[in-house]
């Protein structure tokens, strides 16, 4: 019989659970203890293969940390978006000829996003910033490791970003509403702490001044950002309200289709009555009745985008100057929005 976690276990004077936590280069375990640990695996020559693979430079291994500090955006409703960078990342790590681990925080300090980002066998990290506000970006410059923060952009924080360009798609989804004819076009926005949705509703009030419309008030909804909650919340703001725009731009696809539930019980139509557009640009925007008209940034392409910039830090032999980028999407057209 070959040497098994448990032998390891009794030999290290640990748990068989914090070897294994080793053996597959999970954290967990002190640096000091799994030294310890390898070094008897390596001894008793357990699978001398994967002992190797553990055993490679630190700059071949790089974490993304799926971080998740109130859970209105990272979470079910929106876990095919997480998946898409998921898959970016992967392809480019293969192509750099990285290791990638996947390591969730949710509602933790920031000192666990700091420990996750300075483990001793890690050589760079991809943040997912979703929810992450400008204080809390701050204080993670002081990270020591190479970072790149996806998913959020910040001017005045001296980090590395990978977002998509808000103020250029929001200004094709708001360009197209007003090419068909729409004069009156309403906001449904979320006052969930998400820069992301900040910079749509900016952008959104940007783009109707240079379009030459009108910005009104009343036109405005603030609703949660989970599928029942933005129903919900709409639904109870439609009946106040004394008239509607003809068309609305949702800051999300899942707040749109909450949002479209919500007309449809109060008897209004889509696009007939109100045109909608979204933004994310989900698979299930195609399935939607109707189906929304959506703006598409590649998450795929986020994601290839902040591993590769993050192997050019890791491969720099000096500091480099904080790298910012954003990258454009596109206005995917569907039946939600209809021209008057």
């Amino acid at each position: 019989m070959g040497v098994r976690i448990k032998d390891i276990a009794e030999a290290s004077g640990v748990s068989p659970a914090a070897v294994s936590l080793v053996l597959n280069n999970r954290p967990g375990v002190g640096e000091a203890t799994r030294k310890r640990i390898l070094g008897i695996a390596r001894a008793m020559e357990y699978d001398a293969e994967k002992a190797s693979n553990l055993l490679r430079s630190k700059s071949e291994t790089i974490r993304f940390l799926r971080i998740s500090r109130h859970g209105h955006v990272v979470n079910n409703d929106h876990s095919i978006f997480i998946s898409n960078y998921i898959d970016g990342m992967g392809l480019a790590a293969r192509e750099m000829g990285l290791n990638m681990e996947v390591v969730t925080l949710e509602h933790g300090p920031l000192d666990a996003i700091v420990e996750a980002a300075e483990a001793a066998w890690v050589g760079g990290v991809v943040v997912l910033g979703t929810e992450l506000s400008h204080q809390e970006l701050a204080a993670l410059e002081t990270i020591r490791t190479p970072m790149v923060v996806m998913d959020n952009y910040d001017d005045f924080v001296s980090l590395n970003f990978v977002d998509m360009n808000n103020r250029e798609s929001v200004f094709t989804a708001v360009s197209h509403l007003a090419g068909k004819g729409h004069r009156g076009i309403g906001l449904v926005t979320s006052d969930i702490a998400t820069p992301n949705f900040g910079m749509r509703a900016e952008a959104f009030r940007d783009a109707l001044v240079r379009l030459g419309l009108e910005y009104r008030k009343e036109f405005v909804f603030h609703v949660d950002s989970t599928f029942l909650g933005a129903y919900a919340d709409m639904a109870s703001q439609l009946p106040s309200s004394e008239s509607l725009p003809t068309a609305l731009f949702c800051v999300n696809d899942i707040i749109a289709f909450g949002t479209m539930k919500a007309l449809r019980e109060k008897g209004l139509r889509v696009p007939e009555d109100v045109s909608i557009v979204g933004f994310d640009n989900l698979t299930s925007s195609a399935l939607s009745d109707p189906p929304l008209t959506s703006v598409d940034v590649s998450k795929v392409q986020i994601g290839r985008t902040a591993v590769k910039t993050l192997y050019e830090l890791m491969s720099s032999k000096s500091p480099l100057p904080s790298i910012k980028i954003l990258v454009s999407g596109e206005l995917v057209e569907r039946s939600s929005v209809k021209a008057i």
